[in-house]
């Protein structure tokens, strides 16, 4: 009788050690199940990732941007914008103006076209504001065209 208690005691322990290995292999990802991440990362390697889409690094933004109010809300933002490349590109740019919290106050968008391959080229970029005054303006290249992957022309 002793004997038989300590089988089904044996057995019972067993089980428990196996489920909570079975638990911790699930929770860690072990098996060959698949989840979310796994197929993520499947499908990712087949593709082709493109680091600057929008090829900004062939232009860099050269000295300090300024705006000033034209009319009304209408702000213009000007500057100075260097092709870094040695063909010929259109930038486009996109200005932010924002207050002393940070918040956005307008927007100015543009274009610095037929910029030459090493050459610095002035932009002016129009848009409009929410309010009067702002702290802060900032301008970003959001675009690279012309002559970009082996494509030329305008």
């Amino acid at each position: 009788m002793q004997h038989l208690r300590n089988s089904k005691l044996s057995r019972g322990i067993l089980g428990v050690v196996v489920l909570g290995i079975m638990i911790l292999l699930v929770a860690c990802g072990g098996g060959n199940s698949s989840s979310g991440n796994n197929s993520d990362s499947t499908s990712a390697k087949g593709a082709t990732a493109t680091p600057d889409a929008n090829h900004t690094s062939l232009a860099k933004m050269m000295g300090n941007p300024t705006a000033k109010v034209t009319t009304g809300t209408n702000v213009e933002v000007t500057g100075q914008v260097k092709n870094v490349d040695t063909k010929q590109h259109d930038v486009k740019l996109k200005a932010t103006l924002t207050n002393a919290s940070g918040q956005v106050v307008g927007t100015a968008t543009g274009l610095a076209d037929n910029i030459p391959g090493g050459g610095t080229e002035d932009y002016t970029l129009k848009g409009t504001l929410t309010q009067p005054t702002w702290s802060n303006v900032s301008v970003v290249i959001t675009k690279v065209t012309e002559n970009v992957d082996g494509k030329g022309g305008d």
